[in-house]
C-alpha cells in the first residue's frame, strides 16, 4: 500500500472515533430534543386545556358578574324605591310637625289674647266692682241725705201745719176782733 492511503487510512480511524462520537453525540441531542418536544406537546395541550378550561371559567364568571349586576341593579332599584318611600315620608313628617307647629303657635297667640283678655275682663270687673262699691257708698249716702231731709220735710210740714193752724187761728181771732174793733183793717201782704 502506499503511503497516500496509509496515511489516509489512519487519518480515517482517528477520524472514525470522533465520527462515532459526534454521532452519537447527535443522536443523543435528537433523543432529548424529541423528548423535550414531546413535553412541549404535552404542555402544551395542558396548557391548551387550561386556556379552554380558563376560557369557561371566565365566561362562567362574566355570567355570574351579569347575575351579579343584574341582582345588584334590582336591588338598587328596590333600594332607591324604599329610600324614595322614606324621603316621602319624612317629608310628610316635617308637613305634619310644621303644621302641627303652626297650630302650637296659633294656639299659643290665642291663648296670650285670652290671657289678655281675662286679665282686662279682671280688671274691668275690679272697676266696675270700685264702681258698685262707689256707688252703694253713694246710694247710702244719698239714702241717708234723703232720710235726713224725709225727716227735715216731716219736721217742716209738722211746723207748717202748726204754723198754718196757728196762721188761721191769728186770722179768726183778728177775724173776730175785727168785728169788734172798728179800725184798720189788717193785711198780711207787704
Amino acid at each position: 500500500m502506499s503511503t497516500a492511503g496509509k496515511v489516509l487510512v489512519v487519518l480515517i480511524l482517528l477520524v472514525l472515533p470522533v465520527w462515532i462520537l459526534l454521532v452519537s453525540a447527535v443522536a443523543q441531542l435528537n433523543m432529548e430534543w424529541t423528548q423535550a418536544l414531546a413535553k412541549q406537546a404535552k404542555q402544551v395541550e395542558t396548557l391548551t386545556a387550561s386556556v379552554t378550561k380558563n376560557e369557561q371559567a371566565i365566561a362562567d364568571l362574566q355570567t355570574q358578574i351579569t347575575l351579579s349586576q343584574l341582582a345588584s341593579q334590582e336591588q338598587q332599584a328596590v333600594l332607591q324605591s324604599k329610600l324614595a318611600d322614606v324621603e316621602r315620608a319624612r317629608a310628610e313628617t316635617i308637613e305634619i310637625q310644621t303644621a302641627v307647629k303652626v297650630q302650637i303657635e296659633t294656639l299659643a297667640q290665642a291663648v296670650a289674647k285670652a290671657e289678655l283678655a281675662r286679665d282686662e275682663r279682671q280688671k274691668e270687673q275690679q272697676r266696675e266692682t270700685e264702681g258698685l262699691a262707689a256707688a252703694r257708698t253713694s246710694v247710702d249716702e244719698l239714702k241717708s241725705a234723703n232720710s235726713e231731709l224725709l225727716a227735715q220735710l216731716t219736721q217742716l210740714r209738722t211746723e207748717f201745719k202748726e204754723l198754718l193752724d196757728s196762721n188761721k187761728g191769728a186770722v179768726e181771732r183778728v177775724l173776730r176782733s175785727r168785728t169788734l174793733r172798728t179800725g184798720r183793717s189788717v193785711s198780711f201782704i207787704r
